[in-house]
């Protein structure tokens, strides 16, 4: 068997930012810009400020930005926070085909290290695009049929962590061997369960990940040691996570195709196994005129993952909203929009939003594909309306554009910075890579 881990580490440390394809460099800065604005977005959710206050309490040297607020934080705690708020809204990228949302982590690890080291603009794109491409490359081994990953495990826990070491040794200028160690320190630390779904638990995960991934890559700056068989391995991480991994698949087409390029960028803040419901209930509402209080019955033809993610057709908490494909399916019916208004408290207690989220009837269907939906409304007055989605907004087939992403962050960044302050961080973040030190831009990132 080929050494994977090692091969990857030779991977990392051998490209360069100029041997990337332009439309890979460009990727590389789209997901920056918005795991920056996700980050913003969500760091004045209860969630991120419960954590914050806990972990101020056993916090080291505070000297790394906590984008969005005034504390500053070490070094691995600032991943953490920085990691979590990005996941906070249910906003952040995902890559479809392992559904791990990599740049979270990636992106909170390198924030950390711009305090710590020099780094230029260009350096950092890189090693975003390294973090994300390793880690979703990995979780190609744990999810490509015939391959299959118990659906209670989080692929963002488990190749989160990778993907952050991957991108902090990457400017830390590692070496092969070092690399290699990285990815197995961090592998070692692969944790999280989808069971956490819909409590402050689940946005823990993302977290953990970018401060395990830090972790693995400091502890690997001083010498500690791991096996550089720690992804293939007998007793590894692929036999581990997934029954029939395919291990041929981390290095398949390496430099020549790029799993970045997949990525999913979020209009709506919810799992993107709910998007392409959302999609087709906005062509219906584009369409048609009724009220949602006249609607007798909702149905819903999905790929079987949504069930098994998203099935919550009662929500009693925002958190289980957001998940939630009935309450979505409800919401945008209803007032014909999708947004943060769509999962607020009050939104999720709303009697009419109630009523007819216990109207949907789904059917899981093994021929819909992870990014398409049918839906089916059904009037009292007889009146019956249908529409497909085939390719959700932000699946590579339908991609968000730079101006979706820019829009989408200068909105996240206002709830932190309010407008003024919002439209120039939007502005210097899609201008990272000129910087030839990004260290005053994440600075500038602190409330």
């Amino acid at each position: 068997m080929n050494n994977i881990t090692r091969a990857l580490a030779r991977f990392a440390v051998n490209s360069t930012y100029d041997s990337l394809p332009k439309n890979v460099q460009h990727e590389g800065l789209r997901a920056f810009v918005n795991y920056v604005g996700c980050a913003a977005g969500g760091a004045n959710e209860p969630v991120c400020l419960t954590m914050l206050d806990t972990i101020s309490e056993f916090n080291g040297k505070s000297d790394c930005v906590v984008i969005g607020s005034r504390i500053k934080l070490d070094a691995l705690n600032a991943a953490l926070m920085n990691s979590l708020s990005s996941a906070a809204l249910a906003f952040n990228d995902t890559h479809y085909a392992t559904v791990i949302h990599p740049t979270s982590a990636v992106g909170a690890a390198l924030i950390s290290m711009a305090t710590r080291r020099k780094i230029s603009g260009q350096d950092l794109i890189h090693a975003v695009v390294l973090g994300d491409e390793l880690a979703c490359r990995i979780g190609n081994i744990l999810c490509t049929p015939p391959a299959e990953c118990a659906v209670g495990l989080s692929t963002t826990g488990l190749l989160g962590c990778i993907g952050a070491a991957i991108a902090a040794g990457k400017v830390m200028g590692f070496n092969e061997d070092q690399m290699a160690t990285a990815i197995g320190i961090a592998a070692n630390q692969s944790a999280g369960l989808r069971e956490a779904h819909a409590s402050m638990a689940s946005w823990f995960t993302p977290g953990n990940a970018a401060r395990s991934g830090l972790w693995a890559a400091f502890l690997t700056e001083r010498g500690y040691t791991c096996p550089d068989t720690m992804i293939e391995g007998v007793k590894g991480f692929a036999v581990s996570f997934a029954s029939n991994p395919q291990m041929d698949m981390a290095l398949k087409g390496i430099g020549e195709q790029w799993e970045i390029l997949e990525l999913a960028y979020k209009p709506y803040p919810c799992g993107v196994v709910v998007h392409p419901i959302i999609d087709a209930c906005l062509v219906i509402t584009s369409k048609h005129q009724f009220d949602g209080r006249d609607i007798e019955r909702v149905e819903v033809t999905v790929n079987p993952l949504c069930l098994q993610l998203c099935n919550r057709p009662a929500p009693k908490i925002r958190a289980q909203a957001m998940v939630s494909f009935p309450h979505w399916t409800a919401t945008t019916l209803m007032h014909k929009e999708a947004g943060l208004p769509q999962v607020t408290e009050a939104m999720v207690h709303d009697a009419d939003i109630a009523a007819l989220r216990a109207k949907v009837v789904a059917h899981a269907d093994e021929k819909t594909g992870r990014e398409s939906a049918h839906i089916k409304v059904m009037m009292k007055d007889g009146r019956v309306f249908e529409a497909d989605c085939k390719h959700a907004l932000s699946t590579p087939q339908n991609p968000m554009t730079d101006a979706h992403i820019a829009e989408k962050t200068r909105l996240q960044m206002e709830i932190a910075f309010g407008k003024e302050k919002a439209q120039r961080a939007a502005d210097d973040c899609w201008r990272i890579a000129e910087a030839a030190d990004v260290a005053p831009f994440v600075a500038s990132l602190a409330a």
